[in-house]
């Protein structure tokens, strides 16, 4: 196992597929965080508040769900890259047993997710630094800004994780590109819609999506309202809470930890069906 850990990580870092997702990510989470301290600096210009806008608790959030499409095309790669590039046969023959394969590569694909988790919180906290003039209490307290950045860097892991379980389903690299796209930013985005005020609205926080950014937003979202409003937080209008996640991801009433086992089930379900059409997958 030691071998097909070295060989993988030798396979990501003599390529460049690895730092070219990693630059959005980062640019991606420093955007998010200056904008949104940005944006509270000005809105205390014009009116105090007797507390402070924990924005940048919002802000990791913000980034964390929109850079983990680059982390499942990562870990989609991991399969699908080799069967482009027809190195999968000597690397099962190399490897065998498959299952060996492929958890060799989940175990080396979640450390790069770890760095890409670890490298989006950096940059959107430095971000949201800048942003609020080098003002910490716009990430409220460093228990919040733990807790958040925590479960963020654990999203992208388990985002990189279902990329390699898909990446060894299809075993084709456009679809490994395409489908993540399409249905993250097109086809959730358009049921969660069609049930906003249906009978089946109850489904939309266990869509794969929603899920994975109510990890995050879950979290993010209860704890940014809980520091502006105070001792009145359980008073705390729905409408507040529906706003911000409309923005930040997530659904009103949902705890993130519902919203991780959901997301980890999805996980496990793509690299339960990779592993099991992967191992009987002609490679010839």
């Amino acid at each position: 196992m030691g071998g097909l850990i070295k060989a993988e990580f030798r396979k990501i870092f003599t390529t460049n597929l690895w730092w070219a997702l990693l630059i959005p990510v980062a640019l991606l989470g420093f955007g998010a965080g200056w904008l949104g301290t940005a944006i509270v600096a000005i809105i205390d210009m014009v009116e105090e508040f007797d507390r402070s806008l924990p924005l940048g608790l919002l802000s990791v959030s913000m980034s964390t769900n929109v850079s983990t499409i680059f982390a499942v095309l990562f870990g989609a790669m991991a399969f699908a890259g080799e069967h482009r590039n027809k190195s999968i046969t000597t690397t099962y023959l190399t490897g065998n047993p498959r299952g060996a394969v492929l958890t060799a590569k989940l175990i080396v694909y979640a450390g790069v997710g770890l760095l890409y988790g670890l490298a989006n919180v950096l940059f959107a906290s430095l971000g949201g630094l800048l942003g609020a003039g080098r003002d910490f209490n716009n990430f409220g307290n460093l228990t919040d800004w733990l807790s958040v950045g925590g479960v963020g860097v654990l999203a992208m892991v388990l985002w990189t994780l279902l990329g390699v379980g898909f990446g060894a389903l299809v075993a084709n690299a456009v679809l490994a590109i395409i489908v993540p796209l399409v249905y993250k930013f097109v086809i959730e985005f358009v049921l969660s819609l069609s049930l906003i005020e249906s009978p089946a609205a109850g489904i939309g926080p266990y869509l794969p999506g929603t899920a994975g950014n109510g990890i995050v937003a879950n979290l993010a979202v209860p704890l940014f309202v809980a520091a502006v409003a105070g001792p009145d937080e359980p008073n705390a209008p729905r409408a507040a809470f529906e706003f911000l996640h409309l923005f930040f991801g997530g659904s009103y009433g949902h705890p993130w930890w519902a919203s991780l086992l959901t997301f980890v089930g999805y996980t496990a379900v793509f690299i339960t069906g990779g592993w099991l059409i992967s191992r009987r997958r002609d490679i010839t």
